[in-house]
């Protein structure tokens, strides 16, 4: 019986704001579903704060300090007392809270929680790794390669060489591990290289260069514990600047419109939905993901893009717009993911490694 709903937010991430943005209405809609809510802010530096609401400014709230400690049971505890926690849901987006360092921690503590585990958390995040495992499962994608920071430091020409031979522009440049689209250029001559790598190369170690090509950028939502899934109806991103970027999801009101259902036809959407089943099943999902797809405007090809882990929930998320556009309410949303997430702890729990 899940009473007490411990919500993480903010973070140590390129993506922070968003996780504020996200956790106000995960937090209205778990109240809603019946829970106990106990958000906790991980500020900028890393500290924790137990909080009365994720509405309240983090900057003004952030004195009470806490933690999450097992003694017998999990508790948070905070100045002055401490909640015994039944269940996690994570929202912290990008670093540190979708990569699988936050999950490893809610497993090591031995509590129930919602999305996706640590191995897919992590092959999710990263890019380079995910489009290996997709290459393996022989899901299309665009044409990739990764530089590590160290030849990049060696010798910058070398890679900015190869792009040359190998991709024509534009092309994109993106750090491995970011989401959000934080430190993402699209580049459109050699000269715009070198300082697209040299923002890349200070979000992560290893950066991507995949071939630009001119698309439609299709989404689904999808639900369900491994190998099990439901997939919402596919959705447009219809960006008003070059590509989906930070500027173009959060700053900008005008950076894109939203079509739901997505203008394809039935035959693309049955495809685009058993691709991003196959997709989930690749990384070995569970919980609730988006997943991201291309159509090339030229040939009506179909190409993966990625899967994001833990989906923002904002006024302008496609996730939860997806699913309603499918009959599927906010509080059924919510409640269905924290049960996914029991589920997958309970059948973890099973498991003979988990009994001494």
């Amino acid at each position: 019986m899940i009473k007490n709903v411990l919500l993480i937010f903010g973070g140590i991430s390129g993506e922070h704001d968003v996780s504020c943005i996200s956790a106000a209405f995960i937090e209205k809609t778990l109240r809603q579903c019946g829970f106990d809510v106990f958000p906790v802010y991980i500020d900028k530096n890393g500290n924790w704060h137990k909080q009365d609401s994720v509405s309240s400014l983090p900057e003004i709230t952030t004195a009470d300090f806490c933690s999450l400690v097992k003694k017998e049971t999990s508790y948070l505890e905070f100045t002055g007392g401490k909640i015994a926690v039944d269940f996690i849901f994570p929202m912290i987006h990008g670093t540190t809270g979708e990569d699988g360092k936050l999950q490893g921690l809610m497993e090591f503590l031995d509590i129930p929680y919602a999305g996706a585990g640590v191995l897919s958390s992590a092959l999710a995040m990263d890019k380079y790794y995910s489009k290996s495992f997709f290459q393996h499962a022989g899901i299309p994608q665009v044409s990739f390669i990764k530089f590590d920071k160290s030849d990049w430091l060696k010798d910058p020409g070398q890679a900015i060489d190869r792009i040359g031979r190998e991709f024509q522009f534009p092309v994109f440049i993106k750090p491995s591990n970011m989401g959000s689209s934080v430190g993402v250029s699209r580049v459109k001559d050699p000269a715009g290289l070198k300082p697209a790598l040299d923002l890349a190369f200070d979000y992560d170690d290893q950066v991507l260069c995949e071939q630009g090509i001119a698309v439609r950028e299709i989404e689904v939502s999808i639900l369900g514990n491994y190998p099990d899934y439901k997939v919402s109806v596919p959705g447009e991103i219809i960006p008003s600047h070059e590509f989906y970027s930070y500027e173009a999801k959060y700053l900008d009101k005008n950076g894109a419109q939203l079509a739901i259902p997505a203008a394809i036809t039935p035959q693309q959407s049955g495809d685009i939905q058993r691709l991003a089943v196959e997709a989930f099943k690749a990384v070995k999902g569970d919980g609730f993901a988006r997943i991201d797809f291309f159509i090339d405007k030229a040939t009506d090809d179909i190409y993966l893009n990625e899967i994001n882990t833990l989906p923002g929930f904002t006024p302008v998320s496609m996730f939860p717009m997806m699913w309603e556009n499918s009959g599927v309410s906010p509080v059924e949303l919510i409640k269905t993911i924290v049960n996914l997430g029991l589920a997958k702890y309970q059948r973890t729990k099973a498991l003979k490694i988990n009994h001494p």
